[in-house]
């Protein structure tokens, strides 16, 4: 390597220490006593500093993530974008919780949505409960949308597929026989 390309690469590197001892400050700083964290994510969640608040979103206390549950439901039904961490986010609250709350904030989603919002909650479903999910999917494939009816129809086999083999899958999405 030239020494016009090391020390540029290490003007980049230096830069970069920089940047992530200032993050790490911050970070410290945010996750500080009187800090109304849920806010600040809330508005976050949906703006242009969305990836940010899904990084530090791991690092939320559980009473802080229920409180965010709204828009962990909103950003679990994009088929492009970040998907996984809002998911983590609600398999890592209580199930029973997220069971009894999950149909109410995922229905206007649906009463208007596409055959991606039915594929992701349907994924999302799948993942908490299969026999919930199969009903939702018996739901999508009864729809007046043949796109929608496509996505039920494919998850109706892939979960009727399943239960026929003995095999269900857990919370966190591993199969067992």
């Amino acid at each position: 390597m030239t020494t016009t390309k090391m020390d540029s690469s290490a003007t980049q590197w230096q830069r970069l220490v920089e940047a992530h001892q200032s993050y790490a400050v911050a970070f410290r700083d945010f996750f500080g006593e009187g800090i109304d964290r849920v806010a600040i994510l809330r508005d976050a969640l949906r703006g242009p500093s969305r990836g940010t608040a899904l990084r530090v979103a791991p690092s939320l206390s559980q009473a802080e993530r229920l409180r965010l549950f709204p828009e962990w439901v909103f950003l679990a039904s994009f088929a492009h974008g970040a998907i996984q961490i809002p998911r983590d986010m609600i398999l890592s609250l209580p199930r029973d919780w997220v069971l009894g709350n999950l149909a109410r904030e995922v229905e206007p989603y649906l009463r208007d949505g596409t055959d991606d919002e039915y594929r992701r909650f349907l994924e999302l479903y799948e993942l908490l409960d299969p026999s919930m999910a199969l009903a939702l999917a018996k739901t999508a494939a009864a729809h007046n949308d043949p796109d929608i009816q496509d996505a039920g129809r494919d998850f109706v086999a892939r979960l009727g597929e399943s239960h026929r083999n003995g095999v269900v899958a857990t919370p966190h999405g591993a199969a067992i026989a």
